[in-house]
């Protein structure tokens, strides 16, 4: 066999293993969504996460006191929270491997929704250090914090794709400003205290609000502000929040709260209902996807691809996703 030959099957083989690599790789980690809440069951309130068919991989510890709110660093291996300790609300970091945590704010003052911005440079937060529930932005190390907006009454931020522009919601209206806090502008009204959540792309901005009936429903809007669309159809005892769009850009998962019959004030809904997901595709009228029930939730977000995307024969290979891979078998 002469070399040219030799270096040809030689080619064709390195080109047949990476695609079988890929493929394994890709049967699992592609195909493969996870969510992640907080779950309120209990005293020490769990980082809970678990695949689209409602099955629990994984349960992450925080500390000290209980999160309420949080979001994953780019790269999955870290966690920002929020939590009651010492008689007021501050900012950790987990380290999800070593399960280390460290404290990010020791102002005294309630600093909460903390948000990782999508370039691992920035945490946007909700703090009244001003006298009210207003944004700052802080390096993940905690130093140099600016307050972005005067705005009272703000709900958690969310970062575009590109970390260039946040979006919030203030009392009745929803907003979007540039990563320095200029630039504001009003998108569309919406319901008091939206969420929101930016599609992959950058193009679009998922938000809760009353529909025509009365109702809290699932939107989306062009960030142009044109484009508004409504993507749910709840029933008369239910109530939205958290919608997430998936990394695929194919989904949104929210969370569905049950009202006690009659009606009732915020303090009496039903923290517990089912954590669901629609199709972003196919909008107002495509049937949600139940994906789990029985445990209260709060602050549904996506697990990062890049945690998920970790090859299982690589040395950077984490703990975490060796568990996950584990538990998602062994759940099959």
């Amino acid at each position: 066999m002469n070399m040219k030959c030799m270096r040809s099957y030689i080619v064709l083989g390195m080109v047949f293993l990476l695609s079988s690599g890929l493929l394994i790789h890709g049967g699992w980690a592609d195909d493969q969504d996870i969510l992640s809440f907080v779950s309120k069951k209990g005293e020490d309130s769990p980082i809970i996460l678990m695949n689209t068919q409602g099955a629990i991989l994984e349960r992450l510890a925080t500390d000290p006191g209980k999160p309420s709110e949080f979001t994953w660093s780019p790269n999955g291996r870290s966690i920002v929270y929020d939590s009651w300790h010492g008689g007021n609300f501050d900012i950790y970091v987990m380290d999800v491997e070593t399960n280390t945590h460290r404290q990010l704010t020791f102002d005294g003052i309630r600093d909460q929704q903390p948000v990782w911005s999508p370039n691992g440079k920035w945490i946007a937060f909700i703090s009244d250090r001003a006298g009210g529930e207003t944004i700052y932005r802080m390096d993940v190390n905690g130093e140099n914090v600016k307050q972005l907006t005067n705005k009272k009454d703000c709900r958690k931020p969310a970062w575009s794709p590109d970390s260039q522009w946040i979006a919030f919601s203030s009392e009745h209206s929803l907003y979007v400003m540039d990563a320095g806090g200029r630039r504001l502008r009003e998108l569309t009204w919406t319901k008091r205290f939206s969420e929101c959540s930016w599609s992959p792309d950058g193009k679009q901005i998922a938000f809760t609000s009353s529909a025509p009936n009365g109702r809290t429903e699932v939107f989306s809007i062009d960030v142009n502000g044109k484009n508004r669309r409504q993507l749910t159809q709840s029933d008369q005892l239910s109530i939205i929040w958290d919608p997430v769009w998936s990394p695929s850009g194919e989904w949104i998962a929210y969370i569905v709260g049950q009202i006690p019959f009659g009606g009732a004030g915020a303090n009496q809904i039903k923290t517990n209902g089912v954590v669901s997901i629609v199709n972003t595709v196919n909008g107002a009228g495509g049937k949600p996807i139940e994906a789990t029930k029985g445990l209260p939730k709060q602050s549904l977000q996506w697990v990062p691809k890049q945690l998920l995307s970790v090859s299982p024969n690589a040395e950077k290979q984490t703990t975490l996703w060796g568990r996950l891979k584990q538990a998602e078998n062994a759940a099959k």
